[in-house]
């Protein structure tokens, strides 16, 4: 379906606070609301408190002699230089993903934080070869430790789970191919919950590297029947959007904002469906927008263009979703209209079976 685009890029809404919203303005309105969230890494967003007590009890360096100094340090609250200055705060969090009971712990967690924020459909999503880096852990273990936190996480709560496996551009393309083989083997296992292996991804230092390199490994994925997304447009610009659409052809982007005012490439994304996958305060934190008030958040939506909100790292970022419903209140104006528009096209995205979103989708979609 075509939609016409409009390319200014001030707000629909006047921005103004929740209060000034009555559809949002109810305490807890917002936290009840229900959501679908694609875009939340299991392995940038460990509780610092769930750091602590790992680190204490392997034996870990955190660089902090008390848990309340850690919970000071491990949570980033004001824009840094650049996305990979971010990115070097990860370590803490990778080094305490040590063993398949702490990946099952932290993905358990990361489960539970999304059910307290009203998400009904979570799409979580984690790098093998990061998390094993410089440990005895095999890409089984991990995946091993993923899916029994998941399942155990849904049976506790009523949310429906998918995983996405997660390929580090800047790591050596042997470890890459050993976990798409990986992620591959389990998600055709037929072991239990290996199925909710169910997307793929590229991240990390776009610009840096040949995107055929990766093709044949996103084409691997996509053969094994999971959904692509790739991060592609968060510290590039737009021309690397265009090639990530035309060398990988996927049905999302991790992030993507720099399509803004790029008339071409938004008319693509429109045309083709492609969702992006829109996560606010990240942005700001990355430096990727200036404020939170200049995020081209509301002029995406208003064009026609695909999008949902998402956390992220929430825990690294010391947010959490309703965190970025609160933004997209406050600083664009946006509502339950806003917010339903951006839920229902994140659960037509998903790559979670029909069935599967079709349970999910009590609440964000009238019967």
């Amino acid at each position: 379906m075509r939609h016409s685009v409009s390319w200014t890029s001030r707000p629909a809404s006047p921005p103004g606070s929740v209060e000034g919203r009555p559809d949002v303005a109810e305490p807890g309105r917002l936290r009840r609301l229900p959501k679908v969230e694609l875009h939340r890494h299991l392995d940038g967003s460990v509780r610092p408190g769930t750091i602590w007590e790992i680190a204490q009890e392997h034996g870990i360096p955190v660089g902090c002699g008390s848990r309340e100094e850690l919970e000071r340090s491990a949570v980033i609250r004001a824009p840094m230089k650049n996305l990979d200055s971010v990115l070097a705060r990860f370590a803490t969090q990778q080094a305490v993903l040590c063993s398949r009971e702490a990946v099952s712990r932290v993905t358990f967690e990361n489960v539970e934080d999304a059910w307290r924020d009203g998400v009904k459909l979570l799409e979580l999503r984690f790098a093998p070869a990061y998390i094993a880096e410089g440990k005895s852990l095999s890409n089984d273990d991990i995946i091993d430790g993923v899916l029994d936190g998941m399942l155990r996480a849904m049976a506790a709560w009523p949310i429906e789970v998918g995983l996405i496996g997660i390929l580090p551009r800047s790591f050596p393309i042997e470890r890459n191919v050993q976990a798409t083989e990986a992620l591959v083997r389990w998600r055709m296992s037929g072991a239990p919950g290996a199925e909710r292996i169910c997307g793929f991804d590229l991240a990390d230092r776009e610009a840096d590297f040949d995107p055929a390199l990766f093709a044949p490994l996103v084409e691997r994925a996509r053969e094994a029947g999971m959904g692509i997304t790739i991060h592609s447009g968060e510290e590039t610009d737009a021309r690397h959007i265009a090639t990530a659409l035309d060398v990988y052809r996927p049905s999302r982007i991790g992030h993507g904002i720099r399509c803004w005012g790029d008339h071409e490439v938004m008319r693509r994304l429109i045309e083709r469906e492609v969702l992006l996958e829109v996560c606010p305060t990240s942005n700001w934190i990355t430096s990727a927008v200036p404020s939170l008030a200049a995020h081209p958040l509301p002029g995406l939506l208003r064009a026609g263009v695909p999008v949902c909100l998402n956390s992220d790292d929430p825990n690294l970022f010391g947010i959490d979703l309703v965190n970025e419903y609160e933004v997209c209140a406050q600083e664009f104006g946006f509502g339950e209209p806003e917010f339903t528009e951006m839920n229902r096209a994140a659960l037509r995205h998903s790559f979670l079976p029909p069935e599967v979103t079709a349970r999910a989708a009590k609440g964000i979609v009238p019967s």
